[in-house]
């Protein structure tokens, strides 16, 4: 997937993390898991996944290096840990006002209620345009257009920092821990 793609003009599918015996979403008809690729899955538990696509429309990927949540970065505004990268390298673009009506974000809404109806309540989750995503990572997540697999920027392109190697960042501080 090249880093200019826009997500909320693009249908992803993805493959669960594990095998089991789940519903999977087929355009909303939710059939038993036969192995193909979908928009959401409700899982054995009162559990549901799904692909979750930015709220703007310039964001592509956001990142917090380590996973440390509650780091200051003084180059970021107010602090903030989170790195972004945006298709025009700038700022994440207004807000999606028709996100609501996207075929991924309709697939986990109908996980949730699917969910809630078989286990009268369920969380949700799954993959997300993060780096080190588990889906992501594994090659679980692609386009449905192209099959194209996604996969992560080589180099992260902060629009509040710059250019990151984060490959080289995240293996350099995991030796230094």
């Amino acid at each position: 997937m090249a880093n200019e793609e826009i997500q909320h003009t693009t249908v992803y599918e993805f493959r669960p993390l594990s095998e089991g015996d789940y519903l999977r979403y087929a355009g909303g008809s939710w059939v038993k898991d036969d192995g193909q690729w979908d928009l959401a899955f409700v899982l054995n538990k009162p559990t549901f996944i799904y692909i979750d696509i930015a709220y703007y429309e310039h964001l592509l990927w956001s990142w917090v290096k380590n996973g440390d949540w509650g780091a200051i970065d003084s180059s970021h505004p107010s602090g903030n840990a989170w790195h972004y990268m945006s298709s025009n390298g700038k700022d994440w673009g207004p807000i999606i006002t028709d996100r609501y009506q996207h075929p991924n974000v309709i697939a986990s809404r109908s996980a949730g209620d699917k969910c809630c109806s078989l286990y009268s309540g369920g969380s949700g989750g799954g993959a997300e345009f993060t780096i080190n995503d588990p889906y992501i990572s594994a090659g679980l997540l692609r386009r449905r257009d192209t099959k194209e697999i996604v996969k992560f920027p080589d180099i992260f392109e902060c629009i509040h920092c710059g250019s990151h190697d984060w490959r080289a960042e995240e293996n350099l501080s995991k030796v230094a821990t």
